[in-house]
């Protein structure tokens, strides 16, 4: 299919590029079709000079239309964060669950409320909590593989929930601080 010979809808009323490029590109008298890259060009360029009503230019190939704002496909898989890092909430329920095999253990969860109004599951890390109902806590993306419908991790020593007591490595991730130096 050549782009060259594709005719105008009778909708659109051209305005005065593209009308010399579709006289242009219609022209019997040309000896050799244009290169695909020229007709493309020169489409893009008729782009800028679009109504509302001819927007069947940016479907052709090669020519771009207006992006569409999708926030979550954009910047975060996870929808109930809205493409923010955090999100605050208030814990509804704290609770335990058993993973899925090979795994056996008890691993703390709590049913948060977010700032939004959607509820979602999340994981707390480390050793020991002191979580309770209505405590405020802020939560980030990362999925538990061996928990089912689990997609957050609440952040230790942030708001409510405190960091883990005696924590030497990687202290950054559970909220505790540098221990003092023992003489």
């Amino acid at each position: 299919r050549d782009l060259a010979a594709r005719p105008l809808p009778p909708r659109v009323r051209p305005g005065p590029a593209p009308r010399r490029l579709a006289a242009m590109v219609r022209s019997s008298t040309a000896r050799r079709p244009l290169p695909r890259l020229i007709v493309l060009a020169a489409l893009a360029l008729a782009a800028f000079h679009l109504d509302a009503g001819q927007a069947w230019l940016s479907k052709l190939p090669g020519v771009r239309g207006k992006k569409k704002n999708v926030w979550f496909s954009i910047k975060d898989k996870k929808k109930e964060l809205q493409g923010c890092p955090q999100k605050s909430g208030v814990v509804t329920k704290v609770t335990t669950m058993s993973p899925k095999k090979p795994n056996s253990a008890i691993r703390k969860v709590c049913r948060v409320k977010l700032s939004t109004g959607i509820e979602v599951t999340s994981y707390i890390p480390g050793e020991g909590h002191n979580l309770q109902e209505f405590a405020s806590v802020l939560i980030h993306g990362g999925k538990r593989h061996d928990l089912v419908g689990v997609k957050y991790k609440c952040i230790r020593g942030v708001l409510n929930l405190g960091a883990v007591e005696g924590r030497r490595q990687g202290r950054s991730k559970y909220g505790a601080s540098k221990p003092e130096k023992e003489k």
